[in-house]
């Protein structure tokens, strides 16, 4: 569990750090997280925030996905895919999709 409240730590500071609510923010899983940040989300990697962060496991990064969601982020349907084991977070503006 340590690792996890680390992850979650960092993605609160880093979230409070940009400011806004957490329905501000979108909060997802992947296996390619910049892939998914970039080129599903429409992220701009350079001007928008954003974080990313690799998890021991998909399980771990489906935990801290559902506590960030429970916080009131908004975030997808948690899927299967063993391989995710990215959590990434990125504030929604009016050019991403969600």
């Amino acid at each position: 569990m340590y690792a996890e409240q680390k992850i979650m730590n960092e993605v609160a500071l880093h979230m409070s750090k940009y400011g806004g609510k957490y329905q501000d923010w979108y909060v997802g899983v992947a296996a390619d997280a910049k892939s998914r940040l970039f080129n599903d989300h429409g992220v701009n990697e350079t001007s928008d925030a954003w974080i990313c962060r690799q998890c021991v496991n998909d399980v771990a990064a489906r935990q801290i996905e559902r506590y960030f969601i429970k916080k009131g982020c908004k975030g997808g349907p948690v899927g299967e895919e063993k391989s995710a084991m990215f959590f990434y977070a990125y504030m929604i503006q009016p050019h991403t999709r969600q």
